[in-house]
């Protein structure tokens, strides 16, 4: 543990305002910290309530700078970018932004996420509500009875997009009773069905 940290809960100011974000009590205003300090202040806080903590600050610049300052003390951190709105050239799109995004939010929903840094911008973008997001998580096991046309339904509702030949993460083929799903650029998986079973 820094230093810097284990001497905090020597100040009385510190062990109250602690012990208000235990409590739930809101809202609480800090003022007078140091881009630095706001960092060490942002740590401390998760660090003494093992509560996870949301970081937003105003551009992505901010934000990179903050988790660069944040890895000092722990390499626990989620970024949240934003959604990138293309008005042209759509094919070209990269899909990491939306991959990156998903994932952070994955890890909220599984409680890994421990601090998370994010943009105003981000947070004020509409997205998805939990119930429809996950609602379309599918579970497979060999053995089981599936129905080819509702795995590929509910690929295409999580966002991955048909392809003839498997080449990026998002993308799935189907051929024959053999569906391919590439989760990342080097890992997939392969489910093989005989008839309607797996």
């Amino acid at each position: 543990m820094n230093d810097i940290i284990k001497v905090l809960p020597n100040y009385k100011k510190f062990n109250d305002y602690i012990e208000n974000v235990k409590t739930g009590t809101n809202p609480i205003m800090l003022s007078g910290l140091t881009d630095s300090g706001k960092v060490h202040f942002a740590y401390s806080t998760y660090f003494y309530t093992e509560k996870p903590i949301c970081i937003i600050t105003y551009n992505e610049m901010q934000a990179k700078k903050i988790i660069k300052n944040l890895t000092y003390f722990t390499k626990d951190i989620e970024f949240f970018p934003k959604k990138e709105i293309m008005a042209y050239n759509f094919l070209a799109e990269s899909k990491d932004i939306a991959y990156n995004r998903i994932s952070c939010l994955n890890n909220i929903y599984d409680g890994k996420a421990k601090i998370i840094v994010t943009t105003i911008e981000a947070v004020s973008q509409k997205i998805i509500s939990q119930d429809v997001l996950y609602k379309n998580i599918i579970t497979l096991k060999t053995g089981d009875n599936f129905d080819l046309e509702e795995i590929k339904e509910k690929l295409v509702a999580l966002g991955y997009e048909r392809a003839d030949v498997v080449e990026t993460k998002a993308e799935f083929s189907v051929r024959g009773g053999i569906i391919d799903i590439a989760l990342t650029e080097k890992d997939g998986i392969r489910i093989e069905l005989w008839g309607d079973e797996i």
